[in-house]
């Protein structure tokens, strides 16, 4: 089923595609840019240098194939839940996408995510949409809500229950409030900007004008989004997905024979997850380990199982995306010469 867009967001695929193109097209990157992510892997040969390196292999020797397997089968659930998700954001927009083409779109996002810094390259999926009349900022905001559901939960995750394993049940419960109340100011923001046309028409500097011009058409494409419902629904699929990311962590905890709370688990590996967007890293490498060792060593974990569990979590979700990922770009390429795009 073709996406309808709705009134006051579509317009003509053709009108964006040159946008798209000269957004992507934009200059080269200067060359320390380029190598800013390379910090992570710098970090990252630190640690290993300061392991024991026997250790390190008897740790990732205790990992049968049949656990990489499962916690690979967890990985692929939370993806597939992510793109249902992605569903309902898009008919809370008026956009009805067929299963398939969401699914091939996201999935081929998911594989530029792995090559691009800040996994912006996900974004790439919106081009599901705008050959199908949607304006490209419209179309972005779905997106854009959906990383901000999962950057909400993970903070929420990290914060409150990290402050609550370590027995600061006062600064989980500030950490909590202070989440709702980013949401709340971050939520009249947005309404802020929908309401507000003449918002940067004093200012005479066109990139202002332009900058905020992007935000407020962003702002336009959440607003049918925010709507309880939807709201309310959309966090209850971001809670389901974000199960099936924890039990592929737990199922590689349980073959490395580390014994410790759900909770920090938890706790930890939400705040690894936000590594990823660090600039300075490829995907959290370097950083992420870290994290691990320093929250796992408290509980009698040692350094190199720490290092294994956090390297063998991101292995797997990093070939998950990639050979999940390449199937969706070859999926989506199929699906736009059977629709005459190319």
């Amino acid at each position: 089923m073709s996406a309808e867009p709705p009134r006051g967001l579509a317009q003509s695929s053709d009108a964006n595609a040159p946008q798209l193109a000269a957004a992507g097209a934009g200059k080269r990157p200067k060359l320390w840019r380029r190598l800013l992510p390379l910090l992570g892997l710098v970090l990252l040969a630190w640690v290993l240098s300061r392991l024991d390196r026997a250790a390190l292999v008897q740790a990732f020797g205790r990992v049968s194939l049949a656990t990489l397997l499962a916690s690979f089968g967890w990985f692929a659930l939370n993806l597939w839940l992510k793109v249902w998700r992605w569903q309902r954001l898009l008919l809370a927009q008026g956009v009805a996408l067929s299963h398939r083409v969401a699914l091939a779109a996201f999935l081929s996002g998911q594989f530029y995510a792995q090559v691009t810094v800040g996994r912006v390259g996900e974004f790439v999926r919106i081009e599901a949409l705008v050959e199908r009349g949607m304006r490209a900022g419209a179309a972005l905001s779905s997106c854009v809500f959906d990383r901000l559901l999962d950057v909400f939960l993970v903070l929420a995750a990290g914060s409150v229950l990290g402050a609550f394993v370590l027995g600061q049940l006062r600064a989980a419960l500030a950490a909590g409030l202070a989440l709702l109340l980013l949401a709340a100011v971050g939520l009249a923001l947005l309404k802020l900007l929908t309401r507000s046309e003449s918002v940067g028409r004093s200012f005479p500097q066109r990139h202002l004008d332009r900058a905020l011009g992007a935000l407020r058409e962003l702002a336009r494409g959440m607003l049918p989004m925010l709507a309880p419902r939807v709201l309310l629904e959309a966090l209850t699929w971001t809670l389901v997905a974000w199960a099936g990311y924890f039990a592929a962590l737990f199922a590689l905890a349980d073959g490395l024979h580390i014994q410790v709370p759900t909770s920090l688990l938890i706790a930890n590996a939400s705040f690894a997850a936000l590594t990823a967007l660090l600039p300075v890293t490829i995907s959290g490498l370097g950083a992420r380990e870290l994290i691990y060792i320093e929250v796992l060593r408290a509980q009698g974990v040692s350094h190199e199982a720490a290092v294994a569990l956090s390297l063998l979590h991101l292995m797997v979700m990093t070939a998950g995306a990639i050979v999940l990922g390449l199937g969706g770009v070859f999926w989506r390429a199929r699906q736009r010469v059977s629709q005459g795009r190319i």
